[in-house]
């Protein structure tokens, strides 16, 4: 595992280190505002605190992760330098500033175009556009050909597409240029930049990380090929009938039926890899992906279930949809994240200050970087928050939902103290 990720054509610390630091305070913030404002979730699911915590979720706190764990896995996916170290600070100063003047938008939401929505959708599409440019001629110049490689490129071209569109929805709230609701829009939006990028993105990489991890030689690249064209197929077709009037409702059943295909594979596949790996016994950083993985599952069913209708359930308007959005941002991306934090941030910050020392001198493990009984713990609390969170919706009581919150802001503190200490690590030699 070192050796895959100990590539020579790896960035800077410096590069990837600041996203780490500053994600888990966007976890925290979007946590305790969640905790400020819990009785928002049983109402509709369109609302300025839900959207507040959402944006600093997605934004602040997944996206800015990703950005830097990216930095440093396109070298292991694509065996290439970084094009440019300049465009990711260029990215990382446009995006943090951009974020500051959009969620102080969200949280005075009232369906109206603000100069921080303009401002703050600006800065962010340019720090992504910036992101964009970086990672394709990363990838051009890379002769690496496989399958992580297309659904990384691609998600990259979807995020550039969510920050676009999320823009427009405001641009069009004030100037009207598409007669159509402002739900139908949203829904484009939300497809975007879920299934689009974040998905799309999580399952380039997991195909390459999840089988080093595990120790799995041989996998079914075949299911991740499929759902590569399945996915692409669904979130192609509803971006293309936002824009088009009097639609079949069938069109976009099919499109998500070929999304929904699409994630099943991408769950048979990784179903294959922990079937046939040969490091049995799974670390804190495995189990918290095997929870986010099973998280996942419980989400795609939330999600067939909206078609259904929150009436036809027998819950309030919206519900079914705060459920489904819940179990994937909160429960399947925070999971995967905490998890593969672990196996990925200790290295880093082990090849930064011992490489050079390896074979002259006895030093520190990686995993000696971070604290185990910590990471333990903030695992056992984020599943409890997920499940008190579950509760609290299907039940519609208001205090498992603060309970849940609670945990989950117990969470974030126990993990940002985790991260802190391995970025912050004093080089110990160990006579």
């Amino acid at each position: 595992m070192q050796a895959g990720l100990s590539t020579k054509n790896a960035p800077s610390i410096w590069v990837v280190a600041p996203h780490f630091l500053l994600g888990p305070v966007s976890f925290l913030l979007a946590s305790l505002y969640l905790l400020a404002n819990y009785g928002a979730l049983l109402g509709y699911h369109i609302n300025a605190p839900i959207l507040t915590v959402l944006h600093l979720m997605i934004l602040g706190w997944v996206t800015m992760i990703i950005f830097g764990a990216l930095y440093q896995l396109i070298p292991v996916v694509m065996e290439v330098k970084l094009f440019s170290e300049t465009l990711a600070y260029i990215t990382l100063a446009g995006f943090v500033s951009g974020l500051f003047f959009l969620i102080a938008a969200f949280m005075g939401y009232e369906f109206q175009l603000t100069n921080n929505f303009v401002i703050g959708g600006t800065l962010i599409i340019v720090a992504v556009l910036v992101f964009t440019v970086n990672t394709l001629i990363t990838a051009l110049k890379s002769e690496k050909k496989n399958v992580s490689k297309l659904y990384i490129v691609s998600s990259t071209i979807y995020l550039l597409l969510t920050v676009m569109m999320g823009l427009f929805i405001v641009l069009n709230l004030k100037y009207a240029w598409l007669p159509k609701a402002h739900t139908e829009f949203l829904e484009t939006h939300v497809v975007i930049g879920l299934v689009g990028w974040f998905l799309m993105l999580v399952i380039g990489v997991a195909a390459t990380l999840m089988p080093m991890f595990l120790i799995v030689h041989k996998t079914r690249k075949d299911f991740l090929r499929w759902g590569f064209y399945l996915i692409n197929a669904g979130v192609i077709t509803i971006f293309a009938i936002t824009f088009i009037n009097q639609v079949p409702v069938i069109v976009s059943f099919i499109a998500y039926l070929l999304i929904l295909s699409g994630l099943v594979l991408f769950l048979l596949f990784n179903y294959d890899v922990f079937s046939h790996r040969m490091r049995k016994k799974l670390d804190v950083g495995m189990r918290l992906s095997a929870i986010a993985l099973v998280i996942l599952s419980l989400s795609v069913i939330s999600f067939i279930l909206v078609y259904f209708g929150n009436s036809t359930l027998g819950f309030p308007a919206g519900r079914v949809e705060i459920m489904a959005g819940l179990l994937l941002v909160y429960g399947f991306f925070t999971g995967l994240i905490l998890g593969q934090t672990y196996k990925t941030l200790p290295f880093i910050i082990w090849l930064f200050y011992y490489q050079k020392l390896v074979g002259r001198q006895k030093t520190p493990l990686p995993a000696d970087l971070y604290s185990d009984r910590l990471a333990t713990i903030h695992m056992y609390s984020f599943a409890l928050s997920v499940l008190l969170f579950v509760a609290g919706l299907l039940f519609s009581l208001e205090v498992l939902l603060e309970l849940g919150a609670v945990a989950m802001v117990f969470t974030s503190i126990v993990y940002g103290v985790n991260v802190y200490r391995m970025i912050f690590h004093k080089k110990q030699i160990i006579k």
